[in-house]
């Protein structure tokens, strides 16, 4: 199967557009390269609904297995489900939301029926139910290798979500057509502008430790910090009691400059030593230094817009060498968390990236996972590399399989040298990227203010 080209120019004639992604039959095209300037965008960034994903997403048992392997809930065969949802999903936006009208509407080919079993949900209507389903979507969607397409979901007794099916070539009624070409506008719109300057690329963060007395047991953040402010404790509390928080965050004023950021991180940590005033705990960072506390470095990007191109780029530029250097434990986080994509959408228009474990583990890896973020963000167009497209190095990368990783992670590190701005960031990348394949690992189970130089002035 080979994709349709489509001229990047075509975006501004609407109904010529709608000619080129609808077929006669009604069907959204299965995969598109996209034409023209700029020119110098890698196939990553000119293709959309990758062909051969497209051919592995029609099999079903490949579609479970995939699924599964990022942690997502997929039906097997028939089930019973109370409602059903159909999303017309364009990467990281549900453009239009179809609810069952009764628990046994099923969704036909024709246009009639999706009017008599189902009824468009409003863009302004919105509960738990529905963010739910629409964050299941994309994710399901981004789990296949898919950029766009329409995603049917059920939900079963106890409010659970099911993904029912994934249709990368569906047949389309009136409003899923309107939808689809608004999304392929929108982001055609867009391409010209996706590279940028470094300097317009801001970054911000909120990664994680967690403090252990001597004996193991957990310290408990909110005992000394708000919930709020630039040290505050995570929201997730232990055991049954909510207002016992373990996990402390590390909250820095955004910049655009990543030597800034970790200087901001660490006046963060010394002010949490200021608050805690004991030597008797250990600090820990890394993914899963305590049992059923996993850990994030969550990154927030703003100044470039988010899609899955630049969410697929990190996945491989980042998340693939920080499995290198983990901890062997850390892989007991994912797929809860930690999975490939995950990404959170900010009140200011931003976005932050959740899939990274918390780099505080050392200055060495804070210093390169922020100087890579932002060299990523901000060239991530012309990068070529898709290994995260075959089965096998997603299943390595869950299953933390260092070896199976080593030679693709050395060729990603160096396509990222080769980058323009890469010079910049090098005293922060170099030692960094050393580290990343040096063959050693980081030890989640040391405190991090040791090699962070930080001290109490109290026992």
């Amino acid at each position: 199967m080979e994709p349709i080209q489509l001229p990047i120019k075509s975006s501004g004639d609407e109904q010529a557009l709608r000619s080129q992604l609808v077929t006669a039959k009604k069907m959204l095209v299965p995969s598109i390269r996209l034409q023209g300037s700029p020119d110098h965008y890698a196939k990553p960034l000119r293709t959309l609904n990758d062909a051969d994903a497209v051919e592995r997403a029609k099999e079903k048992g490949h579609r479970v297995a995939a699924l599964k392997l990022h942690g997502l809930p997929v039906a097997e065969g028939s089930i019973r489900c109370l409602r059903r949802y159909v999303a017309v999903v364009f990467q990281t936006q549900v453009w239009l939301l179809y609810r069952s009208r009764e628990p046994k509407a099923w969704l036909a080919g024709n246009r009639s029926s999706v009017k008599q079993g189902f009824r468009i949900i409003p863009s302004n209507e919105s509960n738990r139910e529905i963010v739910r389903v629409k964050r299941l979507c994309i994710r399901a969607l981004y789990a296949l290798g898919l950029d766009y397409g329409v995603v049917k979901v059920g939900v079963r007794s106890g409010n659970r979500t099911v993904v029912l099916d994934i249709y990368p070539t569906p047949k389309l009624n009136r409003e899923m057509e309107n939808a689809f070409c608004q999304a392929f506008t929108q982001y055609m719109g867009k391409l010209p502008r996706l590279m940028t300057d470094l300097n317009r690329v801001t970054l911000g963060a909120d990664p994680e430790f967690i403090m252990k007395k001597e004996n193991g047991e957990l310290v408990m953040a909110s005992n000394y910090f708000p919930r709020f402010g630039l040290v505050g404790c995570d929201a997730i509390w232990y055991g049954q009691n909510r207002s016992a928080r373990p996990l402390v965050e590390i909250r820095p004023k955004p910049t655009p400059e990543p030597r800034q950021l970790v200087i901001r991180l660490y006046k963060g940590l010394i002010r949490a030593s200021q608050r805690v005033k004991t030597n008797r705990f250990r600090w820990l960072a890394g993914a899963l230094p305590h049992p059923g506390y996993p850990l994030g470095g969550h990154i927030h990007f703003s100044g470039v817009p988010l899609n899955f191109k630049l969410l697929r780029a990190l996945d491989h530029y980042l998340a693939l060498p920080l499995v290198l250097i983990e901890d062997p434990q850390g892989v007991k986080r994912r797929p809860k968390y930690g999975y490939l994509g995950d990404f959170r959408t900010q009140f200011h228009g931003g976005f932050e990236y959740r899939t990274l474990p918390s780099w505080l583990i050392s200055p060495t890896v804070t210093k390169g996972v922020l100087a890579a973020a932002k060299l990523i963000a901000a060239h991530y167009p012309v990068l070529k590399s898709g290994y995260l497209q075959r089965h096998t190095v997603q299943k390595a990368y869950y299953e933390g399989d260092k070896e199976a990783l080593r030679s693709i992670v050395q060729d990603l590190l160096v396509e990222l040298k080769g980058l323009k701005g890469y010079q910049q960031y090098r005293n922060y990348l170099d030692p960094f990227f050393q580290m990343v394949l040096s063959g050693k690992k980081w030890n989640e189970s040391k405190d991090i203010r040791l090699v962070w130089k930080i001290t109490s002035n109290r026992s």
